[in-house]
This record gives structure tokens, sequence and C-alpha cells, in this order.
């Protein structure tokens, strides 16, 4: 039973992180989220597609 227990929490810790791992996947079909610095001067967290077209740079 000790065990048992113990399997099934370490496999409640782990699904946080795979979970947070699907979400960021490159299966986006605009591509990886990234922070983007407009010419405006606002940063904003959008796809990488988005930040080329509103003619934007990558802002690490």
């Amino acid at each position: 039973m000790k065990k048992f227990l113990g399997v099934c929490t370490g496999l409640m810790l782990m699904m946080p992180f795979s979970l947070q791992a699907e979400g960021h996947a490159t299966n986006n079909p605009t591509g990886p989220f990234v922070e983007c610095l407009l010419p405006s001067g606002n940063i904003e967290f959008i796809p990488a597609m988005f930040c080329e077209i509103k003619h934007g740079k990558y802002h690490y």
C-alpha cells in the first residue's frame, strides 16, 4: 500500500510539469510564443509569426 501511494504521489507531482511542457510545444501553427518588442515600444507575449507581421523584434 505504501508503494502504491508513493507512485500515485509521484505521478501527481510530475503532472503539472508535463502539462506545462505540452502548453509550450512547437506544434502551434503560428510558432512559439515570444516576447515581442513592437515599433511603438510595447512588449507583448505573442506567437513569433504575429511578431513578424507587426514588424516587431524578439525581446529576450
